[in-house]
């Protein structure tokens, strides 16, 4: 033990070291601020979606929102910008048809919770089945303008 504490005291401080911490120094700091100025020019590119389900929560979306489905079975999302003319909504509306990627029909179908425009849909493909499908989207009435 006193070995090792001897050989710890006859430690000089050199130049040579006094250099080379300055240089590991330096490169922490440098590759810190390199880090978070890479997550600052990209954090604009995330958007938090929430699972929605029903078409009020479509409604409720303001141009610049986006709109999402995701299918677990085929792996494929499909993104839609909101705009002006609520065409996103069509996605929340029951009785309303789309192509899926798998070549399959999606039905939008009310599941009788809730009613009129708050009944919570499903959305069932002819391939991939009723439980595969959800939609999700940005908070509502967030915009593209709150994105950055």
């Amino acid at each position: 033990m006193t070995t090792i504490i001897s050989h710890v005291s006859r430690a000089r401080f050199t130049p040579g070291l006094a250099i080379a911490l300055a240089l590991v120094a330096s490169w922490s700091i440098a590759a810190r601020a390199a880090d978070e100025e890479h997550d600052a020019q990209h954090r604009h590119h995330v958007a938090h979606l929430n699972h929605i389900k029903t078409q009020a929560d479509a409604e409720a979306l303001k141009p610049g929102d986006s709109i999402a489905m995701a299918c677990s079975m085929c792996k494929h999302v499909m993104v839609q910008q909101v705009t002006k003319d609520s065409s996103h909504v069509k996605l929340m509306t029951i009785g309303q048809k789309h192509k899926c990627v798998c070549g399959g029909i999606v039905t939008v179908i009310g599941t009788g919770k809730g009613k009129g425009k708050n009944e919570e849909v499903n959305h069932v493909c002819s391939k991939c089945g009723d439980k595969a499908m959800f939609v999700c989207a940005t908070k509502p009435g967030s915009g593209a303008e709150h994105h950055h």
